[in-house]
């Protein structure tokens, strides 16, 4: 069976259009924009991508730009997923999180794309693979791999970097048996080079702690608007301790703190999308039970640097679909339908 693959190439527009139209292909993942020093140079690019099981592969090739994540995209994308990056060509330096990163020819990145990101690359190219975060926090536990950088110089990366470039190198597709089965070798391959010494003082958690942890996330999502939600809430729903609770999730600085990054997020969902019935900023927030308006204002606006109005008003990218294997390749789609219309 041969693969549909994507591609989308800023030469598919007029010079004076590739800015807008490379901002929308990146736009889910990463918001691309001129190096400070090169605001006068349009914006340059290429993607390819297809779908793989539940993971994308792809490429992308570019001119030297600065790519950001904010609190905003990661809420708007709803993109859960890590990206995995080998550095075919041009060096990269960031900040992912708190945290400098530097990036050589060679080297292997891997991104959580719920957490923020800032870097300015090179002119180069980037061999990527996007999957699922349940998949490798299987294999490797909850720990932060955000930033977390394979160098060029070790074996293990060496065959994760030949593995990941072979597949998109095939011209044939899989069977949905083989597809899994590509996908377990991947993590496998992942697991084995982060089980070094970067992740050595990371926390363990015992397999029923990563489990519980992962039910409550699903089930603080699944009733974001229940007014009762709360920590107590989760304690009788899961049958747990506030100390066993807290534990699962002290990197994060505790489930209260989950709860109300959370329902923020949905505020910023519900105040952003298009084609929804608008009501009013205090019925959002006191539907998210947040009772207070200054204390809603506040978290907002410190989680999102604007206030809830600035967000209503400003026009931020359409949110696509958090499937990356489905969906967004439909968004991917669009944008390169759209070259025809410019």
């Amino acid at each position: 069976m041969m693969i549909n693959d994507i591609f989308i190439s800023t030469t598919m527009v007029e010079a004076e259009h590739r800015n807008d139209f490379w901002r929308a292909a990146a736009g889910p993942i990463f918001e691309p924009s001129p190096l400070p020093d090169e605001r006068k140079t349009p914006l340059e690019g290429i993607l390819r991508a297809r779908p793989l099981g539940s993971m994308v592969v792809g490429s992308t090739t570019f001119n030297a730009q600065r790519f950001s994540r904010d609190r905003r995209n990661i809420v708007q994308s709803g993109l859960d997923y890590y990206f995995v990056q080998i550095a075919v060509a041009g060096a990269m330096k960031g900040e992912f999180n708190g945290v400098s990163v530097n990036v050589e020819v060679g080297d292997i990145l891997i991104a959580d794309l719920a957490q923020t990101l800032t870097t300015e690359t090179k002119a180069g190219c980037r061999a990527s693979t996007l999957f699922p975060r349940e998949h490798l926090e299987k294999a490797v536990g909850f720990r932060n791999l955000h930033g977390i950088v394979l160098k060029a110089g070790c074996p293990m990366t060496k065959l994760i970097a030949t593995y990941l470039g072979g597949l998109f190198a095939l011209s044939t597709s899989f069977s949905c048996t083989q597809a899994e089965a590509v996908e377990e070798a991947v993590v496998i391959l992942l697991a084995a080079a982060l089980k070094g010494e970067t992740l050595e003082k990371a926390e363990e958690f015992s397999p029923l702690t990563l489990v519980l942890r992962q039910r409550v996330m699903a089930f603080i999502k699944q009733n974001i608007h229940l007014p009762e939600m709360s920590q107590e809430l989760i304690q009788r729903r899961f049958n747990v301790s506030r100390t066993h609770l807290y534990r699962a999730f002290a990197a994060d600085g505790g489930v209260t703190k989950v709860l109300r990054d959370m329902r923020l997020d949905a505020a910023f969902v519900e105040l952003t999308r298009r084609n929804r019935p608008s009501r009013s900023i205090t019925q959002i927030a006191a539907s998210l039970g947040f009772s207070n308006g200054n204390q809603f204002l506040r978290g907002f606006r410190a989680r999102f640097g604007v206030t809830p109005s600035e967000a209503r008003a400003e026009l931020f990218i359409a949110q696509p679909p958090a499937r990356p294997n489905s969906d967004l390749f439909t968004y991917f789609s669009d944008v390169r339908n759209q070259a025809t219309k410019i």
